[in-house]
């Protein structure tokens, strides 16, 4: 969700890219990566190992669901993805259940998780499902606004329990058998309502970074951006772009826009009027760091950058952040490209083959932000390093830019709203369900961190990134990661009630 997520692409952060003319001829490229960001793409789905080769057992298969739950004079079908392993599975025993979110599925979430370990154990049935709208699992035939209005969290909850029901029944051949829910982000938000809805159901749900709670002005994220720097970089690093982005400001308000648009390389001068333009400028460059500390997902490459930002050979942190972006970017751009059209224009695509909503689920991510969640990563904080100007006014404009001026600021509000009421946001009055996150995971701001109610439960692995608790057990985990995925397998255990597994610690 960005989750500005920011929230919030639809797998591990990709360095393919969308050009677009420019009237000076400039090759002026813009990366897809930084449009997956601006919506939190890039967080959507943890990092697969290259290396990883799929269990010859997993079975994909296609499930038929209603388009509309809702209205029972409309009979429109699609069919969605979901793949299957039964080479665990012991008669009588439970359906584990990866949640599907906003990306492709994959098998590796059934065939090489902690999750996958405990199912094992358990004599388990595995299964995993794609959410509707994303990688072959499209109920319509374009992504045009008006198309995309069965977009909603409450259907995709319905296409989880009618699946989860058709395989219990004419898969499983057990309509009895407990189920277990896993997910991560949006999946494990999804993950612990479906459990909220539908306790006759759903017997528990181990969820890891689960994006609970909406809100329009994430600022918290680049809060946390903040202090990860400080801790896994330096403060000299935190304070040098503190004192780039802000001379950039400073310069822009002063009027001295040729220095800035120069310096930075822009394929155009920056116009300090256009405010859209000015928040877009300061808003790419801070993912564009956000991108490169983050990347595979290993923040380490955080001191990386860093080195770079307060290497001595530049004058001034402005001309050392502006070397790094363009050396960056070097091989996909010639200039930078701060053009609101052409922005809008690759997610303004309604086509189902364009990349972006192909492979990446961009448009429907963004459509699934504007209506329900927001998670703008805004820069309103002054407990950050990265400016001031960003607000969320550059995500409603571009809300209302790619999919009509319907998207208004109201409607916008009001789905984030209705979001919170309907699930409970972060006090959700839940049982079996237990949520964990990392300790510089930025999403925990979002997510559940506490919990006061004794038959649900929340865990913070200290100095753990988004989603590392899912991995399986290895020698590279720490005590409290130790603890953390151990404290799973017993909820779990707890859930199922007997187990039938001979391997049930003692």
């Amino acid at each position: 969700m960005k989750l500005t997520f920011v929230l919030l692409v639809a797998v591990a952060v990709v360095s393919t890219s969308v050009a677009k003319t420019v009237p000076s001829g400039k090759r002026s490229k813009l990366p897809m990566e930084l449009v997956g960001a601006m919506f939190g793409a890039n967080f959507q789905a943890p990092k697969i190992p290259k290396d990883y080769k799929p269990s010859p057992r997993i079975v994909e298969d296609r499930f038929t669901s209603r388009v509309n739950h809702f209205n029972p004079q409309l009979r429109d079908t699609f069919e969605f993805n979901f793949l299957w392993n039964d080479e665990f599975y012991r008669e009588g025993g439970p359906l584990f259940i990866v949640v599907g979110g906003h990306h492709r599925t994959n098998p590796y979430f059934i065939d090489e998780t902690h999750f996958r370990d405990v199912a094992a154990q358990q004599g388990a049935f595995l299964a995993t499902n794609e959410h509707r709208y994303f990688g072959t699992s499209v109920p319509t035939e374009d992504l045009s606004s008006e198309n995309l209005r069965f977009l909603r969290t409450e259907q995709a909850l319905f296409d989880l329990i009618e699946w989860i029901d058709f395989l219990r029944r004419e898969v499983m051949n057990d309509p009895n058998a407990k189920v277990i829910l896993h997910g991560f982000s949006y999946g494990g938000a999804l993950a612990s309502w479906a459990r909220q809805r539908f306790p006759n159901i759903i017997d528990g749900a181990w969820v890891s970074s689960a994006t609970v709670r909406a809100t329009v002005n994430f600022e918290e994220f680049i809060e946390d951006f903040g202090n990860t720097i400080r801790i896994k970089g330096s403060d000299q690093c935190y304070s040098s772009i503190f004192r780039a982005f802000h001379t950039v400001e400073n310069l822009l308000d002063a009027g001295l826009t040729e220095t800035v648009s120069s310096l930075f390389n822009t394929c155009d001068p920056i116009d300090p009027e256009n405010s859209l333009q000015v928040e877009l400028f300061l808003h790419l460059m801070t993912l564009s760091l956000e991108i490169s500390m983050f990347d595979d997902f290993n923040i380490d490459n955080v001191q990386r950058v860093c080195n770079v930002l307060t290497d001595e050979q530049y004058g001034t942190p402005m001309e050392a952040l502006a070397a790094y972006l363009k050396d960056r970017y070097s091989e996909l751009r010639d200039c930078f490209d701060l053009s609101f059209e052409n922005f809008i224009s690759i997610l303004g695509d309604e086509s189902l083959d364009a990349p972006q909503n192909a492979e990446y689920g961009l448009r429907q991510l963004n459509y699934h932000i504007c209506t329900e969640f927001g998670y703008f990563q805004t820069a309103l904080s002054r407990d950050q390093p990265f400016g001031s100007k960003v607000t969320y006014d550059l995500f409603l404009a571009e809300c209302s830019a790619v999919f009509g001026e319907w998207l208004t600021q109201d409607v916008l509000y009001e789905g984030v709203r209705l979001t919170n009421l309907h699930f409970g946001a972060d006090d959700p009055r839940i049982t079996n369900v237990l949520y964990t996150n990392g300790g510089i995971d930025p999403f925990r701001q979002v997510s559940i961190t506490e919990y006061t109610n004794l038959l649900a439960n929340a865990r913070v692995t200290p100095a753990a990134f988004y989603t590392e608790d899912i991995r399986a057990i290895s020698g590279m985990d720490s005590e409290e990661m130790l603890e953390t995925k151990n404290m799973a397998e017993e909820y779990i255990i707890t859930w199922l009630g007997s187990p039938i597994s001979p391997f049930r610690k003692q």
